[in-house]
């Protein structure tokens, strides 16, 4: 298992985030996924599908809130389910911002193709 996902209002993310914070527990900046190859984008825009943040349980596991910004057509949904080889990607923007994280996701992207 990767993590484990919640759907949340797109319009209380920033809330959730803040009160995590507030608690002590270290999250993610939010994350713009879209369909680009990095598979996020630094600012929210018309391709971004989901918003999520990511922060862990107190028993390790690593959970996502996450809020669709739009409904996806069949042959909209070009990603593939995230996997073991992920969570690396994932963990690491505990600790960067999500602009360094999507630098990262460019990276690691042109690097698989090559």
């Amino acid at each position: 298992m990767n993590h484990v996902a919640f759907d949340v209002p797109a319009e209380q993310i920033e809330e959730y985030r803040d009160r995590l914070i507030a608690k002590g527990v270290e999250v993610t900046e939010i994350i713009n996924h879209d369909n680009s190859a990095a598979q996020v984008s630094r600012t929210l825009t018309d391709d971004v599908f989901i918003r999520s943040i990511y922060f862990f349980d107190p028993d390790g596991i690593m959970l996502e809130f996450a809020c669709w910004t739009k409904q996806l057509g069949a042959n909209e949904a070009h990603r593939k389910p995230a996997t073991e080889r992920d969570r690396e990607r994932y963990l690491a923007t505990l600790t960067q911002n999500a602009n360094a994280a999507a630098d990262a996701a460019v990276k690691a992207a042109a690097k698989a193709k090559a």
